[in-house]
């Protein structure tokens, strides 16, 4: 089953449930991911379709839904670092992460998505820079090097911030999803995917691959996708598909670059598969991506 993000409908500025569902029923999919734009009101609204499984929750995305002590506008993926190497902010990234987890249990959700938080000393590169063909590959490596002498502090906290959401997570019977990113300051990069998943075998864990992010990255040079599909596959949970063309993302799958002939043979079956596509796409855009899944083998 294919379920879809309700990113898209969330970023054309949904602010009701039916907002949510009305876009879902006319593609005709029957299964959706909540994402961290869908406030607390939204959510209420959507409980008891959502409890009827109609539709179908397969996972949701840290941290939904949006927190209380955050305005809707501050929503994000990375509301609070769970690499932070401040105490206070760590125990609220932890204390929305297990109300999320608390959710998806509810809705008998299978996965909640994380982002395992940023080097908070590092900014981004401007991606700019790559756009112009300005990102030479000393400025590159001169950043990896930086953040390689900075990253173990972060890391460390990370892992400490993962233990309680992990013991909460087997004991309400959802995994958790550890997603690969798109800027380079943030956690995971590739070797570190390992190192957490190792860190924490056995637990309910495992990786969340997005193609859009996997394309930037090895647009930048700094891993293949092919290689991260082939180092973590055996630990897959699931998979945002959406297109990218150089380093813009969350376009259709079939509208950019991404080989998703190759994500399909490199895909397990058992994978939750969600449409994580973004404005300005349209319904039709979306109509046509499903079918090209359908070709691929990657909709069913």
């Amino acid at each position: 089953m294919t379920g879809m993000s309700t990113a898209w409908a969330m970023k054309n500025g949904a602010k009701a449930a039916g907002d949510l569902l009305g876009p879902l029923e006319k593609i005709g999919l029957e299964a959706l991911e909540l994402d961290f734009r869908v406030t607390g009101r939204i959510l209420k609204e959507l409980m008891p379709k959502l409890k009827a499984k109609n539709p179908c929750v397969l996972s949701l995305h840290n941290f939904c839904p949006v927190p209380d002590i955050l305005p809707p506008e501050k929503a994000s993926g990375d509301a609070f670092n769970l690499a932070s190497d401040d105490p206070e902010e760590r125990r609220e990234a932890v204390r929305w992460t297990i109300r999320t987890l608390e959710v998806a249990s509810e809705l008998e959700a299978q996965v909640v998505v994380l982002h395992l938080g940023f080097i908070p000393q590092m900014k981004p590169i401007p991606h700019d820079l790559y756009r112009k063909g300005e990102l030479t590959e000393d400025a590159l490596a001169d950043f990896l090097k930086e953040r390689s002498r900075k990253a173990q502090r972060y890391l460390d906290c990370l892992l400490r911030s993962l233990e309680p959401v992990l013991k909460r997570a087997e004991a309400l019977g959802v995994r958790v999803g550890i997603e690969n990113r798109y800027y380079l300051h943030e956690f995971p990069l590739a070797d570190e995917i390992g190192l957490i998943l190792g860190e924490f075998r056995g637990a309910p864990l495992g990786y969340w691959h997005d193609t859009g992010h996997a394309h930037v990255l090895e647009r930048l040079g700094v891993i293949g996708h092919r290689e991260l599909l082939e180092r973590y596959r055996a630990d897959l949970l699931g998979v945002h598909l959406h297109d990218a063309r150089g380093l813009d993302d969350h376009k259709p799958p079939g509208k950019g670059e991404v080989d998703f002939q190759m994500v399909r043979e490199l895909l397990p079956q058992r994978a939750i598969r969600i449409l994580e596509i973004h404005p300005p796409a349209t319904e039709g855009e979306i109509r046509e991506a499903l079918e090209f899944l359908r070709e691929k083998g990657l909709h069913r």
